[in-house]
């Protein structure tokens, strides 16, 4: 087996999970990488499946890929819309199914419509990468479920009501249902993100990190896969990265390539591949 020069995982064959933002084509780019697809690649949303002719820049993404020679080829592309909902607030306080969105300015043409928001959770709540008008009417929130101070059961601190619906703490869940001022009613919950990922070995995500009370302290919020307990991940603190490393179960993340906030930068950065001449801090971790 060939390895590439440039290559950011850290040896081993076996599949390879990549959660993140897509910033391009020419097959599918996305965390540094390029992922190629052939005629058998899978791809699919909450809501059943769908082609690659669906896929756009900004989208967030899970792919479960295999090696081929010194590439990666897509076995399975999924679409993580973060949530679908109601665009409600005004300028500065904008929010779907009662989640806190950071977007950009033009959105606010969006407010009263529903829409299927792209991107990453941070400590506050969703950094948008793509907002788009969407004609589905279900809602839906997908991130990390965690127990809230009430006892009850949540995603980036809004309350599910789960009656008859099993849910399990401490992972990613994508809930569909209905939301209204009281939280949300879920109808169906999807967990996990690597449902046939049968020889996962390698992970790679893009995201922040939150604070949690065991060790190494720290997790990527609304990920769902917990870090190796010896990681030193202080070095990263509130600033957004992407990490690579092994996987068994635990995400043994070897290094942190941070990224700029801003969203042209961050693009332009990644689309240039992760490599030894990157532009910005690595940091091992």
């Amino acid at each position: 087996m060939t390895r590439s020069s440039n290559d950011p995982f850290e040896g081993g064959i076996g599949g390879t999970g990549i959660v993140g933002v897509l910033t391009g084509f020419g097959s599918l780019r996305i965390n540094g990488v390029t992922v190629d697809v052939t005629r058998t690649t899978r791809y699919s949303t909450s809501f059943g499946a769908t082609a690659v002719e669906a896929l756009k820049p900004g989208m967030s993404l899970t792919i479960y890929a295999q090696r081929r020679g010194d590439g990666l080829v897509a076995k399975d592309v999924f679409v993580d819309h973060l949530l679908i909902g109601t665009l409600r607030g005004h300028p500065g306080d904008l929010r779907v199914n009662g989640i806190s969105l950071q977007a950009p300015d033009t959105a606010q043409t969006l407010i009263g419509t529903r829409v299927a928001v792209s991107g990453v959770w941070s400590t506050t709540g969703v950094i948008a990468s793509r907002i788009d008008p969407t004609a589905l009417d279900k809602d839906l929130i997908a991130g990390t479920l965690t127990r809230l101070d009430d006892g009850h059961n949540g995603i980036g601190g809004l309350r599910l009501d789960a009656q008859g619906v099993r849910l399990a703490t401490g992972q990613y869940a994508a809930v569909l249902g209905s939301s209204d001022a009281d939280g949300f009613r879920v109808q169906s919950i999807a967990n996990g993100r690597f449902a046939r990922a049968r020889d996962l070995r390698n992970l790679s995500v893009e995201g922040y990190l939150e604070p949690i009370d065991t060790q190494p302290g720290f997790r990527i919020a609304g990920l769902g896969h917990s870090f190796a307990r010896d990681l030193s991940l202080a070095a990263i603190g509130a600033r957004r990265a992407v990490y690579f490393g092994r996987y068994d179960g635990l995400f043994g993340a070897s290094k942190g390539y941070v990224l700029p906030e801003d969203s042209a930068a961050r693009r332009a950065i990644l689309n240039r591949g992760i490599s030894d001449g990157f532009e910005g801090p690595v940091i091992e971790v």
